[in-house]
């Protein structure tokens, strides 16, 4: 089973690196302090760059999600790239919000960075994972929705077969194979974009990697892709 990027993405997305990391044996640590510290200390840091330019849209790690995506057909008024609405978030509360020590931990890793960050459980998935262009037949089901709804063609999403599990690619995440307490085996991905620092894709995956081995005894397969290397083997 693999996760690839369809060539065409890059033409929206120039000099884009996906940062991946299957993670295998995933196990939740006896205690949750690190990985609650470590989001602590993130979600300080993001805070803190949520007004630094003014406003987290316009921080430059951010501000070129809305222009990319604007040409992609996604304009961030309707559409805020996860990191904008997690730095916006911490913005607005000193103290952040946990779900399982999993999910706080790649949004940890956005935060810190100022970059997107997700993840889904590779036991779920059916075909593999691709980030490609929605076309006829896909279907998507919202975290906060119990029906699916169909997907008009030509959105940058992931998708498992016909299933779209994120749409607008950095928007909305999907219920099929959202990561879970129980979830052992999970493919984590942070999108660079290429207006970023070059340096940026190596820190974010090296704290990425060292985070899942450190915090939940992993064994970890990663590397970083871009136009020239779009695939990895995730299961």
């Amino acid at each position: 089973m693999d996760f690839f990027v369809e060539a065409d993405v890059f033409e929206y997305f120039p000099g884009m690196r996906l940062v991946v990391a299957a993670a295998e044996g995933m196990s939740l640590p006896a205690g949750t302090e690190p990985v609650a510290a470590f989001l602590r200390d993130s979600w300080r840091i993001a805070a803190e760059a949520s007004t630094a330019y003014g406003n987290p849209q316009s921080h430059p790690n951010i501000k070129p999600w809305g222009e990319r995506m604007k040409m992609a057909g996604a304009p961030r008024k309707n559409f805020p790239s996860s990191i904008e609405a997690l730095v916006r978030r911490a913005g607005k509360s000193e103290r952040p919000f946990a779900i399982h020590p999993f999910v706080d931990f790649y949004n940890a890793v956005s935060l810190r960075y100022l970059v997107p960050a997700g993840g889904f459980d590779i036991d779920v998935l059916r075909d593999g994972l691709a980030l490609r262009f929605s076309r006829h037949g896909d279907s998507f089901t919202a975290l906060d929705e119990e029906d699916s709804v169909d997907i008009p063609p030509g959105e940058v999403s992931y998708a498992d077969g016909d299933i779209v599990v994120t749409r607008h690619f950095v928007w909305k995440q999907s219920r099929h194979a959202i990561i879970a307490p129980e979830s052992k085996n999970i493919f984590f991905i942070s999108e660079i974009l290429g207006e970023l620092p070059p340096e940026t894709a190596g820190i974010v995956h090296e704290a990425l990697v060292e985070g899942l081995r450190n915090f939940f005894n992993a064994k970890v397969r990663s590397d970083i892709l871009d136009a020239g290397r779009r695939s990895i083997r995730i299961k």
